[in-house]
């Protein structure tokens, strides 16, 4: 009897296994919302704050394909918030969730849709938080707190949440 073994590609310890899902939804999240006219100018960027190799392979990948409307997707990331960078859509990996107050406080009424990983990110400014429940990305939404970012959500958003914070 012969017997093979096959061994599987090894991950990096980082690795996210749910990055092709995150990445998903940070662009169909990109259909939710009425974002102000300056952010529909130039490309439309997705900053990915904290350390992701795997989400940001998974952004890149989906940017080489889509669009937003007529714009070009350009994805960004620094290991720690930055507020010069002008975004449309930050993301904060799940190590980092200090900032998340500075970055809406800073983006307030600039058009920033600020997503979290952290049970505690939508109740420090992000708009969005991601959760796994029984293995299946989901998020939670803050309504109030994207108004202050200064977008309009479209109402069929938010049957999609999880649960509604405010």
């Amino acid at each position: 009897m012969i017997s093979l073994r096959f061994q599987q590609p090894s991950q990096p310890s980082n690795f996210d296994t749910n990055s092709k899902m995150k990445a998903v939804f940070l662009y169909n999240f990109t259909r939710y919302f009425e974002w102000p006219e300056n952010k529909k100018l130039n490309n439309f960027v997705i900053y990915v704050v904290g350390k992701n190799e795997s989400l940001m392979s998974e952004l890149k990948n989906l940017a080489a394909k889509k669009k937003v409307g007529n714009q070009e997707i350009e994805i960004k990331n620094s290991p720690q918030f930055n507020s010069d960078i002008i975004s449309n859509i930050i993301y904060f990996s799940p190590n980092i969730i200090n900032p998340i107050g500075d970055a809406a406080s800073k983006n307030k009424k600039q058009g920033a849709l600020i997503v979290g990983e952290t049970p505690e990110s939508c109740y420090k400014g992000a708009s969005i938080n991601f959760v796994i429940i029984d293995n299946k990305l989901k998020f939670e939404y803050n309504e109030k707190a994207a108004e202050k970012a200064g977008l309009d959500t479209k109402e069929d958003f938010k049957a999609l949440a999880l649960k509604l914070i405010n």
